[in-house]
């Protein structure tokens, strides 16, 4: 059934919060908080009201409270951090449900269940409603990344002056939307911090009840001036970004910089103090010391101590002081700096190495387990030589990026980089190889489109051998000899080379479907007239000539698919025929081989391929024989 209106309400104030909203609705009707949210319909029995309300309400619930109360269900909505869902995503992790755990929403920065608080804005602009009930408690100090106000040019509070302890909120996993909710006799500017566990019997507990519009400034207090302006510049930078303005994006800012802020803080704590650097100033560098000086050494204790470790949850929320949240987000806006590419990288791959390097499962779970923007990914990515490393890891979340902005596709990708690509792009790397055989060029083929596949598709080089139905264990033998045939300036022009022949794929508005030739050539077998065909005429072929057409079947496929003969379908099952005939092909294709008849045959080979591709582009995949 749906609960009467009340008395009397009020109009919120601008940027409101539902527990200020609470607090100046129940001082206002003589009530306690407990009693004007049970007729609300946000708690049960005059019970608590909980601190979940605060990420959102449920529609039902939104519609008895504004009925209730005479606002719009538009209102209710807005008293919530609903209000910041769109420009905040962290939030997008809050699930609005009676079972919610507040501890583990505050680990991923979603909000901060108690409020920060700036005494100014507390103390109201003196129209008579604010004079009587105060200023409004604003729904984005409940914010993580909220740190000062621009109006007052201060950093906000966060624990009373008087007793010294955070302001109400959730302590618990799912505390009450406002402390003591059924004190009826404090304003709503008063501390309502309980003095003392313990009450007398049929007693209130005791209450701190200091006024907070009046409290000194503290937070921050030993900064100098030109530390506070880099925080309050800061602040004023995301709030922009918090609620900006459709009609005037914020100019030459990312969008959505949230997810990548929160990150470089969190690699910044994990990998202290090798982000000192990136502290602006002594004092900023001095706060982060303090809060990841005791992470730090837990993590680097003993084995024992860390594995306890992984239990608590003091890594990840961010820290409750506004100063210290405020010098940890500076720093990480430093780290991520201007985004071009290598010199983010460059700055990041430091503080990754160190945080893999003190706790590998804290950094694996931190730096996968975030969706942010493909250029920080890109950096966060640690490297074997020029590729994403990582091969046999299958870890769930992990990161799978892209390693360039490309145009082409994966599936237009070649298997074996085509000869010509290589001899355009590749080819002088070999003259300056510590290592050279008959197969040199073909793993520089395969690398090369290795690298490619990882530029549009992101992952690892084992990853990306599956992608091509190439085994794991071609790709690893690969870069194996690679890395002891090249030295490391070499492997800068491979990847430079490769870079060369992804910006003229990307220029290439004729692209072949590389993919789509496989899936349609994967049963295709040469026709028996047409082998005879091809080799009437070439003199000396011997048993070539006399071969069953799987012969010409392997060498059209790889024409065709661009690929290793040893991926061809046909070869997929182990007899002795297929060894056999992997010899020959082997044989046929070595260039010292390719002369004379074969020469010949060679040629007639690839026309024929050359006839068959452009069918297999134009046939439905399926339909092709």
């Amino acid at each position: 059934m749906t609960p009467p209106p009340l008395a009397r309400s009020l109009a919120p104030l601008p940027e409101e919060s539902l527990p200020g909203f609470l607090l100046r609705l129940a001082h206002r009707l003589g009530r306690s908080p407990g009693r004007i949210a049970h007729l609300c319909g946000l708690a049960a029995y005059e019970r608590r009201p909980p601190a979940y309300h605060l990420i959102g309400l449920p529609d039902d619930i939104a519609t008895t409270f504004a009925a209730a109360t005479r606002l719009t269900r538009a209102e209710a909505h807005d008293l919530t951090l609903r209000h910041y869902a769109s420009t905040y995503p962290p939030l997008a992790n809050a699930q609005v449900h009676p079972k919610i755990n507040m501890v583990a929403l505050r680990e991923y920065w979603a909000f901060n269940a108690s409020s920060r608080y700036c005494p100014e804005c507390l103390s109201g602009d003196r129209s008579p409603v604010q004079s009587a009930f105060g200023g409004p408690w604003k729904l984005s100090w409940h914010l993580p990344v909220v740190i000062a106000c621009p109006l007052h040019h201060r950093l906000l509070e966060v624990v009373c002056p008087t007793c010294g302890n955070v302001l109400g909120g959730a302590s618990q996993n799912r505390g009450s939307l406002v402390r003591e909710p059924q004190r009826d006799d404090l304003h709503p500017l008063q501390c309502r911090n309980p003095t003392s566990e313990q009450r007398a019997a049929g007693k209130r507990r005791d209450v701190c009840g200091a006024r907070l519009d009046a409290a000194p400034e503290a937070s921050g207090r030993h900064l100098s001036a030109a530390e506070r302006a880099l925080l309050i510049d800061l602040q004023e930078r995301l709030g922009r970004r918090l609620a900006p303005d459709p009609a005037e994006p914020a100019a030459g800012e990312p969008g959505d910089p949230f997810p990548d802020l929160i990150l470089a803080a969190q690699l910044i704590k994990l990998s202290w103090p090798a982000g000192a650097e990136f502290a602006p100033m002594q004092a900023t560098a001095a706060l982060i010391d303090a809060h990841a000086a005791p992470i730090t050494a837990i993590l680097d204790g003993p084995l024992t101590t860390t594995s306890t470790y992984l239990r608590m949850a003091e890594l990840l929320p961010a820290p409750s002081d506004p100063a210290t949240c405020g010098a940890l987000l500076l720093a990480a806006d430093t780290l991520l700096g201007d985004r071009e590419p290598s010199s983010l990288r460059e700055r990041v791959q430091p503080l990754v190495q160190a945080a893999y390097e003190r706790h590998s499962k804290r950094a694996y779970q931190i730096l996968r387990g975030t969706k942010v923007s493909a250029s920080l990914a890109r950096s966060l990515v640690r490297r074997r030589q020029v590729f994403h490393a990582g091969g046999a890891s299958r870890g769930p979340g992990r990161l799978r990026v892209p390693s360039r902005d490309c145009v082409f596709s994966p599936e237009e990708v070649p298997q074996l980089l085509p000869q010509a690509w290589f001899d355009d792009h590749l080819a002088h790397l070999v003259d300056r190889m510590l290592q050279v055989n008959i197969g040199t060029v073909r793993h520089l083929r395969r690398a090369a489109s290795l690298k490619l596949m990882e530029m549009a598709a992101g992952g690892t080089w084992a990853e990306c051998a599956e992608t091509f139905g190439m085994p794991r264990g071609s790709a690893a033998g690969t870069l194996d000899v690679l890395d002891r045939a090249m030295p490391g300036n070499l492997w800068k022009e491979f990847e430079a080379g490769v870079e060369r022949i992804a910006a003229a794929l990307d220029s290439n508005p004729n692209r072949t479907d590389y993919a789509r030739r496989r899936r349609t050539m994967a049963t295709w077998r040469m026709p028996p007239r047409d082998w005879p065909e091809l080799c009437n005429g070439i003199p000396r072929l011997g048993r070539l000539a006399r071969q069953e057409p799987d012969f010409a079947t392997v060498l059209v496929w790889v024409e065709v698919t661009q690929s290793e003969h040893l991926n061809c379908p046909l070869l997929t099952f182990p007899s002795q025929d297929r060894r056999l005939l992997v010899d020959l092909v082997t044989q046929f294709l070595t260039p010292a081989n390719q002369k004379a008849g074969r020469l010949e045959l060679r040629r007639r080979l690839d026309l024929y391929a050359a006839r068959l591709a452009v069918q297999c582009d134009s046939a439905a995949v399926g339909t092709f024989s």
